[in-house]
């Protein structure tokens, strides 16, 4: 746009150069914005054209730190102060100004916004210094102009001095110092002989905290009491502090609290600045103690640069030399905006700070405190050649007796400035026209849950949106919140739409600033609520007949769980199988699907089952143990048992016992809820006593002996015939005995509950043969019989060495051999065996002795 404006007036004035000197701008305050039609109420309208090019500046308007301590004047929020822009005229009342397009920024008349005219050339000469008219507060400090083509320099383009204001001289002849109590404010009220005035900065004056050594933002502090010196102005750099009042006498008032410079204002990218005002000295014989000015500010833009004296330049003031009193603090430099394409090499670009105030002292003992330097300003430039601005130097001591005369008193110099790349002036593009809704928002239709957007359009401007909602016939703006987002743009969406918002309507409203806005066409939502999915079922045995209660569904989808599937709305389903199964029902509708499940549970009567041995045997009484074969969907039992203890039982697997022998039944009932089967069976018990040994024998003449059983209840029959013969099973048993003698017969009886022993002395006469009494070897003793654990054998009424120990089990079996470690009387172990009848073979050199023992287990 600039461009393009520079092209036409290059077409429209070519070859016109214009001479300049002197106040080329016009300035005016602004009094008030009407952003809705573009009028702009101005204290003066004249200079001011319609098609004219102008420029806004709000030079003050921050907020500072305020408490009475070393924070004071510290920039806390720029605000709008610093802000500026381009802007074209439209039209021009009796008392405003009319734009045609929109400004970038909003500013605060209250601060002190100007609007100052830029005048437009197609070639300029200037033919005698033009300057900025100084800031009186309201209006100045700019110099500006735009030069299509060559720009002719043969006088100074000049805002020294024209930014903000210094410290005014201020004094109060009564004056009651003490040394003991030196003055530490950093602000005081007028009309106090403690301190003196502050320079000016972005921000303005706090009443009652005119004086003071603390900075006003880039202001300059004024020097404490006594004679001390002011602080010089910032900018984007630290302006210096002034020196202290060194005072020869110890019991005199000296001043070691002078200004301080004023503070660098960093947030600038988008601001301009005039150089910050030094602070005043103290003084109490005289005015002249004032700080000194800040520069001003600068616009140049020219196609090419040239001249006899090229010089622009925005510098801060030096103060002057205070007589007898403190210095005040040197200008800051202020704001220079230069675009060229060429330049003449001899072109000087400036914004130096300004010198402290030197103070005169009377050519007395005397030691006032100089003025600190004003900072260097900000040359924003494509031009590369341009030197960082300077900051001022410190004033010095003049006319002095004392040893201080010639030096500074701590007074510092203000810090060099900058020069940064040049920035684009911001402009408005808007033209000053209401918004008019282009695209209405249009009634939809959503599911439950889903995410509902309006729509509005309006054409391009910088507007604001508000979406409101009708709520009991009151139009309320929709908030931000989970609901809803982008209430204040031109989509709104609604989140996770609920049923409750069903029939709500919305609307937009376009607006800029407090004008009347534009007002769209209501949109109607819709809620689709979402099916629901349910249903009972009733069973019969494996078919089960599935009653569907969804809502809102179209279509059905049922899994029954064992693989199968169907989309009736009611279905009937048969299991191969019972058991328990996860239906699934998915309700289908036109804006979700719903789901539900259901354990459905088959159970079939029972079947009765189980397993008995065809004969159980038993001794003294039997127990028949049952095994329950019953289907495992059983949950109850029931056994009946007719003679049998318990006759009756619940257990799953119970065991019954029988007194006597015989045929017995056994009924099983088995239930669960589905219904209840019985199954009996017969079956043989066997009931057994314990065995009793007796026998009968006859003799022959030849040593044959016959033994003929008469035991009871015996399964299982041995012979020992007392000879150390082996032993012999069988009922009945025959033995040729070799030697004539006595003889110890046993017959051991055995049977599933017991055993018996039976022994009797048996007399037989061999024809021809002697006894075996003189062996001795029926003295042997074996005890105790019955057996527990230990069977001692005692062979010491003997003659003969006992040589081996055999023991046999009721069936004949060798169970134990021993040969080693036999004594007189043998000890051996029988713990751990079973119970029963067991036969013990003694073996002797000159015999054998067999007997039978009856191992009797613990209980």
């Amino acid at each position: 746009m600039r461009y393009l404006i520079l092209l036409l007036l290059t077409t429209r004035l070519a070859a016109q150069t214009t001479p300049l000197s002197g106040i080329i701008n016009h300035y005016a305050a602004v009094t008030a914005f009407d952003t809705c039609s573009g009028a702009v109420m101005i204290s003066d309208t004249t200079g001011f054209r319609p098609g004219g090019v102008v420029l806004f500046l709000q030079p003050q308007g921050a907020q500072i730190a305020a408490g009475n301590n070393g924070s004071y004047g510290q920039v806390q929020n720029m605000q709008a102060a610093g802000r500026y822009e381009r802007a074209s005229v439209d039209s021009v009342s009796a008392t405003a100004i009319f734009l045609k397009n929109r400004l970038v920024y909003t500013y605060n008349p209250a601060a002190a916004v100007q609007v100052i005219t830029i005048p437009q050339y197609a070639n300029a000469i200037v033919v005698d210094t033009v300057r900025a008219r100084p800031w009186n507060g309201q209006v100045g400090g700019v110099l500006a102009l735009e030069v299509a083509g060559t720009l002719t320099l043969n006088a100074p383009l000049w805002a020294d001095g024209a930014g903000f204001r210094g410290g005014a001289p201020y004094f109060v002849s009564s004056n009651n110092c003490n040394f003991a109590f030196p003055q530490t404010f950093y602000y005081y009220a007028p009309g106090t002989w403690r301190s003196s005035y502050k320079g000016e900065g972005v921000a303005r004056p706090i009443s009652d905290k005119e004086l003071g050594r603390g900075p006003q933002a880039n202001g300059g502090g004024g020097g404490n009491d006594h004679n001390a010196g002011g602080g010089g102005g910032g900018h984007l750099s630290d302006g210096g502090r002034g020196g202290d009042n060194n005072v020869p006498d110890p019991l005199g008032c000296s001043g070691h609290y002078p200004g301080l410079g004023g503070y660098s204002v960093l947030n600038t990218v988008d601001r301009w600045l005039f150089g910050g005002g030094g602070g005043a000295g103290h003084a109490n014989n005289g005015l002249t103690t004032a700080g000194a000015n800040g520069g001003g500010s600068i616009l140049v833009q020219a196609l090419q640069i040239n001249g006899s004296n090229p010089t622009i330049s925005a510098s801060g003031l030096s103060a002057k030399t205070a007589d007898g009193d403190g210095g005040g603090g040197g200008g800051a430099g202020g704001t220079i905006w230069l675009q060229t394409t060429t330049a003449v090499d001899s072109l000087v670009v400036r914004a130096n700070g300004g010198n402290g105030g030197n103070t005169y002292n009377v050519n007395a003992n005397r030691c006032a405190g100089p003025g600190g330097g004003g900072s260097g300003g900000r040359i924003l430039t494509n031009l590369t050649t341009i030197a960082p601005p300077n900051g001022g130097q410190p004033g010095v001591i003049t006319s002095s007796i004392n040893g201080c005369n010639g030096s500074s008193a701590g007074a510092q110099a203000g810090e060099t400035g900058f020069v940064q790349p040049l920035s684009t002036l911001p402009q408005g593009l808007f033209a000053f026209a209401l918004p008019i809704i282009t695209t209405a928002p249009q009634s939809i239709s959503v599911c439950a849950g889903a995410t509902a957007l309006f729509v509005v359009g309006a054409t391009a401007g910088p507007w604001t949106y508000q979406w409101q909602v009708l709520d009991n016939g009151q139009w309320l703006d929709v908030p931000e919140d989970s609901t809803y987002t982008g209430g204040q743009n031109d989509s709104l969406r609604i989140l996770s739409v609920a049923s409750a918002l069903d029939s709500l309507r919305y609307r937009a409203l376009v607006k800029f600033g407090s004008c009347a806005p534009a007002i769209s066409g209501e949109a109607l939502l819709s809620v689709d609520a979402a099916p629901t999915a349910t249903f009972v079922s009733t069973i019969n045995g494996t078919s089960v007949d599935f009653i569907n209660q969804s809502a809102l569904a179209t279509g059905y989808i049922w899994n029954f769980g064992d693989g199968s599937f169907s989309q009736s709305a009611n279905p009937q389903h048969t299991y191969a199988v019972e058991g328990t199964y996860l239906v699934t029902l998915q309700a289908i509708g036109s804006c979700d699907t719903a789901v539900t499940t259901q354990l459905i549970a088959l159970l079939l009567a029972p079947t009765a089952d189980f397993s008995v041995p065809d004969s159980t045997l038993g001794c003294l009484s039997a127990t028949v143990a049952f095994q329950n074969l019953s289907s495992a969907n059983a949950t109850g039992y029931q056994w009946i048992f007719l003679g049998g203890s318990p006759a009756t039982s619940t257990a799953a697997q119970p065991s019954v016992t029988y007194a006597s022998s015989g045929t017995y039944a056994a009924q099983l009932i088995v239930s669960n809820p589905a219904g209840q089967d019985t199954l009996v069976q017969t079956f043989q018990v066997q009931v057994a006593s314990l065995p009793s040994a007796d026998f009968d024998y006859a003799l022959t003449p030849g040593g044959v002996v016959y033994f003929t059983n008469q035991s009871q209840q015996g399964t299982a029959f041995s012979w020992d015939f007392g000879d150390g013969y082996p032993l012999v099973f069988g009922a009945n048993a025959f033995h040729q005995y070799t030697q004539s003698g006595t003889y110890v017969v046993t017959l051991a009886v055995n049977n599933p509950c017991g055993a018996a022993i039976l022994q009797q002395n048996v007399v037989v006469t061999v024809e021809g043969v002697g006894t075996a009494a003189e062996q001795h070897l029926g003295q042997v003793r074996l005890y105790p019989n019955p057996v527990q654990d230990r069977l001692i054998i005692d062979c010491s009424a003997t003659l003969a060495q006992l040589l081996e120990v055999q023991v046999f089990d009721a069936t004949g079996r060798l169970v134990l051999t021993q040969k080693e470690g036999l004594q007189p009387v043998t000890e051996i172990s029988l713990a751990g065996w079973p119970g029963g009848y067991y036969t013990v073979s003694l073996r002797f050199a000159n015999g054998r002795v067999v007997r039978g023992v009856v191992h009797a287990t613990k209980h």
